[in-house]
């Protein structure tokens, strides 16, 4: 199978406007097309409201989190935002700091943090210089390659899983949360009403997780059994939905009863259950469920242009309980600071593929790394 675009530029631009597309989703298809401006004019909150000022450091990110309430503490000490840069990808962001470009803070996720390392693209954080750094989970103090040689070069901010959404309806044999697993992707009395991750390495993750391979560090010959696996598994797919919006619509008419996605669906299936009364179900795979999470570095200009202070108070202001809680209720996503969850009804937590018991959530979670040989399972893919 060969990897194709996820959808016309124009559809794509019509869904984002329309919010019809989680942002996770919108980076995905903002990456496959090299799209970069339309994250300013679309995504941005604040970006466009103030010039830019040498005073201030330049936080190079993805669209949209310029928002003003990621930056209430920032904003609140030094009278205005930073400066913002934007990126489609973290691959053209790499590129960039790679040809010499050199913003003071970044925002990359798990799996680029060992090759912006070597790189040489991260600076040492002190974490003492962070008042809510306590606050942080310790699941996401620990995730890897956050830590160098005794030296944090990363702060988690951010989270969200890959799982499956299940018709529980249609699927009774899974309503019991003991009963999910991965393995319901193989389940041919469902053929022709399931979906699998039309992205390669997740996957190829998940046939691993069916194996009990461990999908980061995979050798040829494992390589080739998670291979075998989705060449059986991929003939009972209906089809790879590429956008958030086909795979809610074809979820809810129940022409796909299992379903993988990122928790962002769950809301979507909500309000469409509401009207017609399905049951469904954000699945907890007893392997685990792939779990992504993004976050703050510092780059070393920001120590060369005297930055660095200003760079750790961004990072505090994005792990505050306050950016959290905004980013949780309007974005639902996770954060990595435990109390941002306060004040959030269990049930509507639940409507988002959230939990207030987010600790015990995690204690099973895959936390997505850099897979060997990623160019490798693209291809077979």
């Amino acid at each position: 199978m060969t990897l194709k675009p996820l959808m016309e530029t124009t559809r794509f631009h019509d869904l984002l406007c329309d919010g019809k597309l989680t942002r996770r989703d919108a980076h995905r298809v903002m990456a496959t097309y090299g799209i970069g401006t339309l994250t300013v004019h679309t995504l941005g909150g604040s970006a466009l409201a103030q010039e830019a000022d040498d005073e201030h450091p330049i936080f190079f990110t993805w669209g949209g989190y310029d928002e003003p309430e990621f930056m209430v503490h920032y904003t609140a000490k030094y009278g205005r935002e930073p400066n913002y840069n934007f990126f489609a990808s973290e691959d053209e962001a790499f590129a960039k700091m790679w040809g010499g470009y050199e913003p003071h803070v970044t925002y990359p996720c798990g799996p680029s943090l060992k090759l912006w390392f070597d790189a040489g693209l991260l600076a040492p954080i002190e974490t003492d210089r962070l008042s809510n750094w306590p606050d942080v989970m310790q699941v996401f103090k620990d995730v890897p390659h956050s830590v160098v040689d005794g030296v944090r070069v990363y702060v988690p901010e951010d989270w969200g899983q890959t799982s499956m959404v299940i018709r529980t309806d249609l699927a009774p044999e899974y309503a019991d949360p003991a009963n999910q697993t991965w393995e319901a992707l193989w389940n041919e009395k469902y053929s022709g009403r399931l979906s699998i991750s039309n992205h390669a390495y997740e996957a190829f993750a998940i046939a691993a997780l069916v194996l009990g391979i461990t999908p980061w560090d995979m050798n040829e010959a494992e390589r080739i059994q998670c291979e075998d696996l989705l060449r059986k598994q991929m003939p009972l797919n209906r089809g790879l939905e590429s956008s958030f919006t086909e795979r809610g619509q074809a979820v809810a008419a129940g022409e796909l009863i299992i379903a993988v996605s990122d928790n962002g669906l769950v809301a979507e299936l909500a309000a469409h259950a509401e009207g017609t009364g399905f049951e469904f179900a954000w699945a907890t795979p007893r392997e685990g469920a792939l779990t992504w999470h993004c976050g703050l570095c510092i780059h070393p200009a920001a120590i060369k242009d005297g930055f660095y202070e200003k760079a750790h108070e961004i990072i505090d202001s994005f792990i505050s309980p306050e950016a959290g809680a905004y980013e949780i209720g309007n974005w639902y996503y996770g954060h990595s600071n435990v109390n941002s969850y306060e004040g959030f009804d269990e049930e509507l937590l639940n409507s988002i593929g959230q939990t207030s018991k987010v600790v015990d959530f995690l204690a099973t979670a895959q936390f997505q790394q850099t897979m060997n040989e990623p160019v490798v399972l693209a291809n077979r893919w």
